[in-house]
């Protein structure tokens, strides 16, 4: 491994010398170092000086892999920004929970070495892309872990009319509907009670929020199904959620989602597996009787 691009938002300055200490051990392995240019002024807007060659594209570098320090909002902004490159992620937690950006930053000497011996696969995660109506315009984009349509500054429900494959599905009453990826089970899915699908499941999850009808529950489809979303009624304020980003919405809205062609390559290492992450995660079976 000759390079490796480092990515990151804003951190806390309490981390600042943590990081100089892991970005030293990366070069003390021979690997050149390059942090994104935004994050390279966040760093040095304190008093610690990080001295290393900045990128603000990564085709101009094409490093083996990307470095991502943070949490789980900075790995999706970074999903976001390198996708097309389809250069391989890991995530350095240094945010709080912590299921895309799961290695813990002590061990990024192990984490090195088994990337050198090559101990990891690459595990290609499913991307959903979207097209949204509104007054005779489009709008195209992407999310790796949910897209949401929620209502906006309103107290009644909202009619949420659902189209699996030209096929009527049914109407959520509701104050919205998420389409999840296997990813993102674990992120605004599940906060709502929805299931973990493991990462390379070809499935999507269909979940409405806070329905009105009980016997409503989330949905598992197949990933080959092109989902529609059509609002009706007499509201015109809606919110569109895809990951980190949001946008008001002051018209009747028609969502169509589909799995992209694109994936966003993460570096899954051996010695940490998706149920590892869960359990330690979410003390999963944990015995909480002792």
């Amino acid at each position: 491994m000759d390079s490796i691009a480092i990515f990151g938002t804003s951190i806390a300055h309490i981390h600042f010398k943590a990081i100089h200490s892991l970005l030293q051990t990366i070069s003390n392995k021979g690997i050149t170092v390059y942090i994104y240019e935004p994050f390279h002024a966040h760093l040095n807007s304190q008093s610690t000086s990080f001295s290393y060659s900045t990128f603000k594209n990564i085709k101009t570098i094409n490093p083996q892999c990307v470095f991502c320090i943070g949490g789980d909002g900075t790995f999706l902004k970074c999903a976001h920004l390198f996708y097309k490159q389809k250069t391989p992620i890991l995530g350095i937690n240094y945010g709080k929970l912590g299921f895309l950006a799961d290695v813990p930053p002590e061990n990024i000497e192990k984490v090195i070495q088994d990337i050198q011996d090559k101990n990891f696969t690459i595990l290609k995660r499913s991307l959903l892309s979207y097209t949204i109506e509104t007054n005779n315009t489009k709008k195209k984009g992407i999310a790796l872990n949910e897209i949401s349509l929620q209502k906006s500054n309103i107290l009644k429900l909202i009619k949420i009319n659902t189209f699996i494959d030209d096929s009527y599905f049914c109407s959520f009453w509701a104050d919205g509907v998420i389409i999840s990826t296997p990813t993102g089970s674990t992120g605004y899915s599940l906060s709502l009670g929805g299931p973990i699908i493991t990462p390379n499941s070809n499935s999507f999850i269909i979940h409405p929020i806070a329905p009105h009808t009980l016997s409503v529950r989330p949905v598992i489809i197949p990933d080959t199904s092109k989902i529609v979303l059509q609002a009706e009624g007499n509201y015109t304020n809606f919110l569109l959620s895809n990951d980190f980003k949001s946008t008001l919405i002051h018209s009747l809205p028609k969502i169509s989602v589909e799995k992209s062609t694109n994936t966003v390559n993460t570096i899954q290492l051996n010695s940490i597996t998706f149920f590892d992450t869960l359990r330690k995660k979410l003390n999963l079976g944990l015995d909480v009787r002792k």
